[in-house]
């Protein structure tokens, strides 16, 4: 077997199914979190279950990924510079002030909501950008690409329930095509 150098760069030619899962259940159960501040009242606790379970099963994908599942566990202990252990901390609050809201639902509630499941957003897009393996990730305009994808698979989710929000749809989808548009001419 040839010893793999380590101390050179190299690039990362494919990209797990599984780790492809967590971004997009956690991209859509964030973004629909988001988007329960236009969803009615009445929809909100079973929106916010549904949130926090796509958050869940795709952060259960990447640890079904990893190949002794509780080295999982080590992902908390780099805060300082890992993207994915700020992602797994900000699910922690995300996914529990979702169930909170399903069972309490009130407007400062899922207002702590909307706030977590941003933050967690935020974080998978940054994990992209510093991925070191795949060159066209690295791209500023990828973060924000993410996170209107999210937003747009959360408003999708959204909008089947409630037509009236297919404007919103619209401009998120218009807005992730924009990017995506500008991150495609940078490679």
């Amino acid at each position: 077997m040839i010893p793999i150098d380590r101390t050179r760069p190299w690039q990362q030619t494919n990209w797990d199914w599984r780790a492809a899962l967590n971004f997009v259940l956690g991209g859509t159960g964030a973004g629909l979190l988001i988007a329960t501040l236009g969803a009615p009242e009445a929809r909100r606790p079973t929106l916010d279950l549904v949130g926090a379970i796509a958050i869940g099963c795709g952060l259960a994908f990447v640890w079904a990924e990893i190949g002794r599942p509780w080295r999982a566990l080590n992902v908390f202990k780099h805060a300082r510079t890992s993207w994915m252990t700020r992602e797994s901390l900000a699910a922690i609050p995300a996914i529990g002030l979702a169930l909170a809201a399903a069972r309490w639902p009130g407007v400062g509630v899922q207002i702590a909501v909307v706030v977590a499941a941003a933050a967690f957003l935020y974080c998978q897009g940054r994990i992209l950008t510093a991925a070191k393996g795949i060159p066209a990730w690295r791209m500023p305009v990828v973060a924000p690409a993410i996170i209107a994808t999210g937003l747009a698979e959360g408003l999708a989710v959204l909008a089947v329930l409630r037509p009236a929000l297919a404007a919103a749809l619209i401009v998120a989808i218009a807005l992730r095509a924009f990017l995506w548009r500008h991150h495609r001419q940078g490679i």
